[in-house]
């Protein structure tokens, strides 16, 4: 008879000889992931909801090769594909490329989500080497199990791909990822998987300009699938869409959702009940092979994307202008933003001029100083070029944007005496109309000349104290404003990238607002017609690229006109990031307390230290 140690021996054995549990990728999610506490909110076990376990079954699924993934923000996706990755090296380790659109994107995600997350799950606490970036910062690489690996590579720097192949790619944030000299990094990563018959692509992207948008292009190439939710009065299923909601104007409480059959009102306290009885449908059943899932933050079950949540922040977009509904389109509803205007008449500009402006009277010698009442702040935008100093001044209000003036300060920029003459200018304060006094905020001086790159970095590292900052501008989708994280020997000032592309289609789009409207610009009648030439110098047009075939929303010079007004316009909107505004208090500070001026001494400090 034997004994009991040798019959748990022998269990022991048994259990670990025993296959691994067949499960499919959002049971496995479901009864093994756990989410970090330094990643979530909830930490603990992973609980997805119905349309992740979707979109979870479909990236497991061998039969299925390609999965495009329409997102919005708040959805879960990055959950999802961390415990996709999970799930590939416990139940089949194999090579496994991670790519991101940036650097940034790729540390972030490797040391805030991947690494907490099997950090924290002990499934696969033991399964991969857990550690930070090397010192490339475009490559890290962990080692799985049972032969597999995992490498995250930025889309940035695509010569990477060339090392590696991987039966599984995953590709986030496509639309946020350029063309570079090496090629289209998606195609480049999508070659690198072609060993492998059972491969599987998964891209996912809150989607951008209609025009140029991968992820819808790549989305209409799949079988279309739609989460469908039943009404709760007539159980007929339908999409949820942003037009279903209804809300008495003002006051975000009130929204409910009208059932787009029945016409029923429906509370936002049947929205969990009614995402658990919802299922995906494919609206292209004939496509095998390549499943696409669209989703928004309407279905979300996260605090933040309550119904009367994204109707405040739908509300506050709509009046902040097409920038911001923009952003709200893209991350909120997952869908394209279309951009229909390319070109606007300077002729239609000139005639909207208004009686205000900033400028110097060399008759009288002193400032013309007339300020409309609701500007709150200024800011400034410096081009420069070998004999001049350009400088467009932006007022603010809450619902305007008014151009105030625009300088030329002539003399080589190579001269110490034009940056002083700058300097006097960005720190001249002028009478508002509330009674105060009112200077320059914040500050963009363009780096980007290249003959004069040193000049404006010694210029701002005196002056980016005051918020007047060294920049340069860069093509494709990125922030407004970011400061650079790279170091360069000779730079002695912060250098931010400015993208340009987003700022232009912000003007192109606003210029055509009546000046009664949200975000509308306001022109003074300071301003030449020659400055209105500038503004209006570059068409947008949709161009593909000759490398990779994918279409491209470029900014093309009309002619050979100039471009400084548009370009000081540009950083002038830029500034803004520098700024946190706060309206109420400045309104209250102009109608009364003067803006303290520095004495002359200090001045000089300042300026030359």
């Amino acid at each position: 008879m034997r004994s009991e140690a040798v019959q748990r021996l022998f269990g022991a054995i048994a259990k670990g000889l025993r296959p691994p549990e067949t499960l499919s990728y959002s049971q496995w999610a479901a009864k093994h992931f756990r989410l970090s506490a330094t990643s979530s909110a909830a930490p603990g076990r992973f609980r997805p909801w119905k349309f992740q376990r979707g979109i979870l079954d479909a990236m497991g699924d061998p039969l299925i090769e390609r999965v495009s993934v329409i997102k919005s923000a708040r959805t879960g996706y990055t959950v999802s594909l961390i415990a996709t990755i999970g799930a590939y090296a416990v139940n089949d380790p194999c090579p496994i490329i991670l790519l991101m659109p940036t650097d940034d994107d790729a540390r972030g995600i490797a040391v805030d989500e991947l690494d907490p997350a099997f950090r924290d799950t002990p499934a696969l606490r033991d399964v991969m080497r857990v550690g930070r970036f090397d010192g490339r910062n475009t490559l890290t690489q962990r080692m799985l199990l049972g032969g597999g690996s995992l490498k995250i590579l930025s889309a940035l720097a695509p010569r990477n791909l060339r090392r590696h192949t991987a039966k599984v790619l995953l590709c986030d944030e496509v639309d946020g990822m350029k063309v570079t000299s090496e090629g289209d990094p998606i195609k480049l990563a999508e070659k690198r998987t072609t060993s492998f018959a059972d491969r599987k692509i998964i891209i996912g992207s809150t989607p951008t300009d209609e025009a140029t948008s991968i992820v819808i292009k790549r989305y209409e190439e799949s079988d279309k699938r739609i989460f469908e939710i039943p009404c709760v009065h007539c159980e007929t299923p339908f999409e949820l869409l942003w037009e279903h909601l209804d809300w008495k104007a003002g006051q975000p409480e009130t929204v409910v959702c009208i059932c787009p059959h029945c016409g029923t009102e429906i509370e936002e306290r049947f929205k969990p009940q009614m995402v658990e009885a919802g299922e995906w449908r494919a609206t292209a059943p004939q496509v095998k092979g390549h499943a696409g899932f669209r989703l928004n933050a309407l279905i979300s079950q996260f605090a933040n994307a309550s119904w009367p949540k994204l109707v405040e922040e739908f509300e506050k977009a709509r009046k902040a202008g097409p920038s911001d509904m923009q952003v709200f389109y893209n991350t909120v509803l997952g869908k394209v933003w279309s951009t229909a205007i390319n070109y606007v008449n300077e002729n239609q500009l000139l005639a909207r001029c208004e009686n205000f402006g900033i400028e110097w009277d060399h008759n009288k010698s002193e400032w013309r100083q007339d300020i409309p009442e609701d500007v709150a702040y200024i800011t400034a935008g410096v081009d420069v070029q070998p004999d001049r100093l350009e400088v467009v001044l932006i007022g603010w209000s809450r619902n305007h944007r008014y151009i105030l003036g625009h300088m030329i300060i002539r003399g080589s920029a190579l001269l110490q005496t034009t940056w002083d003459e700058l300097d006097a200018l960005l720190m001249t304060v002028w009478k508002h109309p509330l009674g105060g006094e009112i200077g320059i905020e914040a500050g963009c001086v363009d780096s980007g000349d290249g003959n004069m790159t040193q000049r404006v970095y010694d210029y701002c590292e005196k002056t980016q104290g005051r918020k007047i900052v060294a920049i340069k501008g860069d093509d494709g989708p990125r922030p407004v404003l970011k400061a650079s994280a790279t170091k360069r020997r000779n730079r002695t000032a912060t250098l931010y990238i400015v993208g340009v592309e987003q700022v232009k289609t912000d003007i192109l789009v606003s210029l055509p607002l009546e000046p009664s409207e949200a975000q509308s610009f306001r022109f003074g009648n300071s301003l030449t017609e020659d400055y209105f030439v500038q503004l209006t110098a570059e068409r947008r047009e949709l161009k593909y690229n000759k490398q990779s075939g994918r279409p491209e929303i470029v900014f093309v010079r009309i002619g050979k006109r100039k471009a400084e007004g548009l370009d000081c316009t540009v950083y002038g909107i830029a500034a803004k990031q520098l700024c946190r505004f706060d309206f109420d208090t400045r309104y209250a500070d102009l109608r009364g307390k003067p803006i303290p001026r520095p004495s002359l001494r200090d001045s000089v400090k300042r300026l030359h230290g």
